[in-house]
């Protein structure tokens, strides 16, 4: 091999490495930017968004009158049983009765506000969203957002004294 043919190669390769160096600086620097872009981490007070959910006043009143009518439908029934293992078992079916009925109005209101969430963070470009309880340092606060999405998918706007507290 002649040494114009050795350089020949070498400033290839030189110019390959160079290339490579620039395309793998500036693919680097895209994916730092997407990554961090991506990693942003965004925090709510899931308790706080769920006990000012818009449908919660309502929620807890539809509960209420299950009860009643649950005690109700009880009481009737119990009049005619004359064992405690009837009266027991009766008792036990009415309370799984209503604690299904609890479980299925609080797994609306979680859904609803977990839905919120999601579309806020998604929004505003948050790959994370954790409850406020387990943050140290840093992070977006997303309640106030989520708040005011919450109430605007009901067309309606959050009331002033909630808002006054985040």
């Amino acid at each position: 091999m002649t040494i114009n043919a050795i350089k020949g190669v070498y400033g290839l390769r030189k110019s390959n490495k160079v290339v490579l160096g620039i395309m793998l600086v500036f693919m680097v620097g895209i994916m730092f930017q997407a990554t961090a872009a991506a990693n942003t981490v965004g925090y709510v007070d899931f308790e706080f968004l769920f006990d000012n959910h818009p449908e919660y006043d309502v929620k807890n009143k539809e509960l209420q009158d299950a009860a009643e009518q649950l005690t109700a439908a009880f009481q009737t029934e119990a009049e005619g049983l004359e064992s405690q293992e009837e009266i027991q078992a009766l008792i036990d079916y009415y309370e799984a009765k209503l604690e299904q009925l609890a479980d299925e109005l609080r797994t609306s209101i979680v859904s609803s506000v977990r839905d919120v969430i999601a579309q806020v963070a998604a929004d505003n470009e948050v790959s994370v969203v954790v409850p406020i309880g387990i943050v140290i340092v840093g992070g977006v606060d997303l309640t106030p957002q989520v708040l005011e999405a919450m109430y605007r998918s009901y067309g309606i706007s959050v009331p002033s004294h909630l808002r006054d507290i985040k």
